[in-house]
């Protein structure tokens, strides 16, 4: 391995201190974060100097922490399929499809992260990673060991969240108690909203006709109405085939009563949602301004638009997205 930086200078930072040798990479290179450089080198550094035998323990202790990653996300991947084994006589279920789909995609995804680093790890080790600068060698290591403990933190919540949807497949009351923490959601975001339409309907019309601020909360309300909406489509499609999952139980004889009562209450909650939803809906448009309208016009157009003719079981990350791109920036006074 080369003992320079590998910018070709021919200074040589191995057996320098490291606060020498980040002084001459900083130097040679403006820009350069000192912090992070000091902290790529103490990496490589034994007591406190940049050596080529710190590089090489460096690389081992790498070599370490990619390996970890791929054992969780084995782990994970035996999870997953015991969750499939568990799911496979109500995966016709959109809700329970849906979320297998999800944890997929999820595994997948660790699965291509944690492959990339056994090839950054092999590129070190090998003969290009001998062509490289000690320095660049070192930072590599830092972000390799960095990337490596993302892996494995992410293969973890991934094993933690399949152990909770084995308790969401097997438990009834747990289905149920999440599906009403959804409902719980909605109402509260109703709430919310209530308190933001409030303020602007409280201002004298004169006054609000051309706010930008009050413009701004009424097209911020507006859009968040809508996602409400899409919420509660989602939460009723979930409902159903809760109600379809409680009546397949109650004819296999499973242990345990079906949660029906609960069920039925929700229902009526979500009736009372749909209710306020329409309120809203109706007190957003009394409360429209031409100028407001012509402002944020557009924006709420095109938030109908992308979110139009969606279906439950819904992608929230895209409507998500579509929601940030969308709002208005809301000016809020103390």
């Amino acid at each position: 391995m080369h003992t320079d930086d590998g910018r070709g200078t021919g200074e040589s930072i191995e057996g320098r201190s490291v606060d020498d040798a980040v002084t001459a990479i900083v130097r040679r290179e403006d820009g350069r974060d000192p912090e992070a450089v000091r902290a790529a080198l103490e990496r490589v550094a034994t007591d406190g100097v940049v050596t080529r035998e710190g590089v090489e323990a460096a690389l081992a202790h790498a070599s370490k922490v990619v390996s970890t990653p791929e054992t969780r996300v084995e782990m994970a991947a035996i999870a997953l399929g015991d969750a499939r084994d568990a799911a496979e006589p109500v995966t016709d279920l959109d809700s329970v499809g849906t979320r297998l789909d999800a944890f997929e995609a999820r595994l997948a995804s660790v699965e291509d992260r944690t492959a990339e680093l056994g090839d950054r790890l092999d590129t070190l080790v090998g003969p290009d990673g001998a062509d490289a600068g000690l320095y660049e060698t070192a930072a590599e290591i830092r972000r390799l060991t960095g990337d490596a403990t993302r892996a494995q933190r992410a293969a973890d919540q991934l094993k933690l969240d399949l152990e909770s949807f084995q308790r969401w497949l097997s438990t009834p009351s747990v289905r149920v108690r999440e599906l009403e923490t959804d409902v719980e959601t909605i109402e509260a975001t109703l709430d919310d909203l209530s308190a933001a339409v409030d303020d602007v309907g409280s201002a004298p019309a004169e006054a609000r006709a051309d706010s930008t601020p009050d413009g701004a909360v009424w097209a911020d309300a507006t859009l968040r109405t809508r996602v409400a909406e899409l919420l509660l489509a989602d939460v009723r499609a979930e409902l159903a085939d809760l109600r379809a999952w409680a009546d397949r139980e109650a004819g296999d004889d499973a242990p345990g009563p079906a949660p029906e009562t609960d069920l039925d209450d929700l229902g009526d909650r979500l009736d009372r949602t749909d209710g306020r939803l329409t309120d809203l809906r109706g007190r957003l448009d009394g409360l429209a301004r031409e100028s407001w309208s012509d402002r944020f016009g557009d924006r709420l157009d095109a938030f109908e638009d992308a979110t139009e003719g969606l279906e439950p079981p819904l992608d929230w990350a895209g409507v998500e997205a579509a929601f940030d791109e969308h709002r208005p920036a809301v000016e809020r006074t103390a």
